[in-house]
């Protein structure tokens, strides 16, 4: 038996797996060193610390949790609420069990006729949580009606929230009378 010399041109298997060793070498290097440094320049800055200005809503991802008081800004009865997940406990009343259905833009229709910035008062950069309420059990936050969804705007020290009336979600479908009174909650 005689050995063949593969034909000129054919790359040996030793170049193939170093080629296959060097390309795994640098995707793991842009993978763990570069696409991580290229993320914390696009970043936006972290917020600076400390207390932020009163009312300044939060672009980021804050979390909602523990016991809240209507700011004395309402110009509706004060109110407190305690959150856990999604269960809303409203003090002296019932509770509402939600659960996350999208975000959108502060910029994008609440109703047919104005945005979520201009019904809520928040910046038109910020970010608005709607969520999907799968009971209401006598929140009386729509004035007697039944509650179906719920829209937060999270600042660092607490959160602007407008209940909707049962039906479908807030957009520029949704007539004027199924948004209810926005509520200011603080800390």
């Amino acid at each position: 038996m005689s050995a063949t010399v593969p034909p000129s041109g054919v790359p040996s298997l030793k170049w193939s797996v170093a080629v296959g060793v060097g390309a795994f070498g640098l995707f793991l290097l842009g993978a763990l060193v570069i696409e991580p440094a290229l993320h914390r320049l696009i970043e936006p800055d972290a917020a600076p610390a400390g207390r932020r200005a009163k009312g300044q809503v939060v672009i980021g991802d804050p979390v909602v949790a523990g016991r809240y008081v209507s700011a004395s800004s309402d110009k509706l009865s004060p109110l407190a609420i305690q959150v856990e997940g999604g269960v809303l406990t409203i003090e002296g009343a019932g509770r509402l069990i939600a659960t996350p259905h999208r975000l959108v833009g502060a910029d994008q229709k609440a109703d047919a006729g104005r945005t979520f910035a201009e019904v809520m008062g928040a910046p038109v950069a910020a970010q608005i949580e709607i969520r999907r309420v799968l009971a209401d059990e006598d929140s009386r936050l729509c004035a007697g009606q039944a509650v179906g969804w719920l829209a937060l705007a999270v600042r660092r020290d607490g959160f602007l929230l407008m209940p909707v009336r049962q039906g479908p979600p807030p957009g520029a479908l949704t007539s004027e009378d199924r948004l209810c009174a926005v509520r200011d909650f603080d800390q």
